[in-house]
């Protein structure tokens, strides 16, 4: 999380309550055909959510399979979604994105970011990243003028200006990894696939071949039958 390096603005943060509002943003994808990535996250917010009191918890889903996956069990939690993002994708979409997190998260103590991190061509992991929301990361900023003995920048426009760049840089880096694990899961899925059909076509020549087989030798044997029967 951002400032943990400084101890002492992290201080001035304030304590976190012990029960506190949080808006869940899992990143998911439009189309499906891409192995465990979405139905990944989906179980891993679902175990959270089994101990978690539902009118503290809001949840924003990024991509059309995360909504669908989300609206059966938990209508109540699930504030908003987005679809339909063009790929590839670009900064100023991230920007986008992230001003509709920020106008859904006034009230929350608590942001968490859910997304596939690419690790390899066959391997990915569950990536939780904490952010905070607007007013927790005003609060603490307020307390850099310590550490500035000049009056320029205004923090009044800096600190507005860093919190966007906060949220945007975070949400590029989530969807870069994802999409990078999205593309190299769907490649193992259409290659898995692709050599499953293979296996299937070729027992199912096998099969016709022995049909056939069985057919001809029926055939013969019924001709060398009545053949001999006439002599």
């Amino acid at each position: 999380m951002m400032f943990k390096a400084d101890p002492a603005m992290m201080r001035r943060s304030g304590d976190m309550p012990a029960d506190p509002k949080e808006l869940l943003v899992p990143l998911s994808s439009d189309r499906g055909l891409c192995g465990g990535i979405n139905s990944g996250i989906f179980r891993y917010l679902r175990a959270y959510l089994a101990t978690k009191d539902h009118s503290k918890v809001k949840i924003f889903c990024l991509g059309d399979k995360g909504a669908a996956a989300f609206k059966r069990p938990f209508p109540d939690m699930l504030a908003m979604g987005i679809s339909d993002i063009m790929s590839p994708y670009n900064y100023p979409m991230c920007m986008s994105v992230g001003e509709h997190i920020v106008k859904n998260s006034q009230d929350v103590d608590r942001i968490r970011l859910y997304y596939n991190e690419f690790r390899s061509a066959i391997a990915y992991e569950i990536r939780e990243v904490e952010l905070m929301p607007k007013h927790r990361f005003t609060d603490i900023a307020k307390s850099g003028n310590l550490y500035f003995k000049m009056a320029i920048p205004d923090k009044n426009l800096a600190v507005p200006a860093l919190y966007e760049l906060y949220i945007s840089s975070n949400l590029w880096v989530a969807f870069l990894n994802n999409s990078a694990a999205e593309q190299s899961s769907r490649m193992t899925a259409m290659e898995n696939a692709s050599k499953n059909a293979g296996e299937i076509v070729q027992a199912l020549k096998l099969k016709y071949n022995y049909a056939r087989q069985a057919r001809i030798t029926t055939e013969l044997c019924e001709i060398i039958s009545g053949a001999s029967a006439m002599e």
